[in-house]
């Protein structure tokens, strides 16, 4: 029989779960929130990057838009009926035109110079603010072609292209001089087309020169 004061012999099994060590509740609760925290983080960056798309499809689709009505108010040579209004396919878009004198040295009165700045400005709504794109460019005011003239036309429609003064004068010169040393007289030619000395005889009606032979 043993004494009480004879200590037991340790049980394996409980020696065995005393050696093992587990997490506590603190540990698990700071593991979630670091979880959590880096969680939040890429969903953070990843909404960031969609937003930033979607940003930069608004200003291209804006830009896009400027420069198509660029284009229509150059074809209306920057006279259009209205200054303000809305694009047909894209509702949400609006622009706003202003075109105003432009100072400049290259100006002048006199010959009719007169350079305008053409400011144009699209407008459209993005979550509860106001964004915009301009786009600006110079426009001569009045007439910007020179006036025709009609020896380009004449050349470029394959007419006759009038020759100049001085030129007609040196044809003409030209054309007095070979007359004056030209004889005057007229020779008959024979087959070799050479002309000869001796003037042509007439014949009576009826009969034809021969050369060396005579009227025949």
């Amino acid at each position: 029989m043993r004494s009480p004061s004879t200590p037991l012999p340790a049980n394996p099994k409980s020696s065995i779960w005393k050696n093992e060590q587990g997490f506590s509740l603190l540990e698990v609760v700071v593991a979630l929130a670091i979880m959590a925290g880096g969680f939040l983080v890429v969903l953070n960056l990843f909404s960031a990057s969609v937003q930033s798309v979607d940003f930069s499809g608004q200003y291209l689709k804006g830009v896009t838009l400027a420069n198509s009505k660029i284009n229509e108010l150059e074809i209306l040579n920057f006279e259009p009926d209205e200054y303000s209004g809305i694009f047909k396919n894209e509702e949400s878009y609006r622009w706003e035109v202003d075109i105003a004198p432009y100072d400049s040295p290259l100006n002048d009165s006199d010959s009719g110079i007169q350079l305008q700045k053409v400011l144009l400005k699209v407008f459209w709504e993005d979550r509860g603010q106001t964004r915009n794109v301009e786009l600006a460019t110079l426009h001569l005011e009045g007439q910007t072609y020179p006036v025709s003239d009609t020896y380009l036309e004449k050349l470029f429609t394959g007419g006759a292209v009038p020759a100049s003064s001085g030129e007609e004068e040196a044809t003409e010169e030209a054309t007095d001089e070979t007359t004056s040393s030209s004889p005057s007289t007229s020779g008959s030619s024979n087959v070799s087309g050479a002309s000869s000395g001796s003037p042509t005889p007439a014949c009576s009606s009826g009969q034809t020169y021969i050369f060396g032979a005579g009227c025949q």
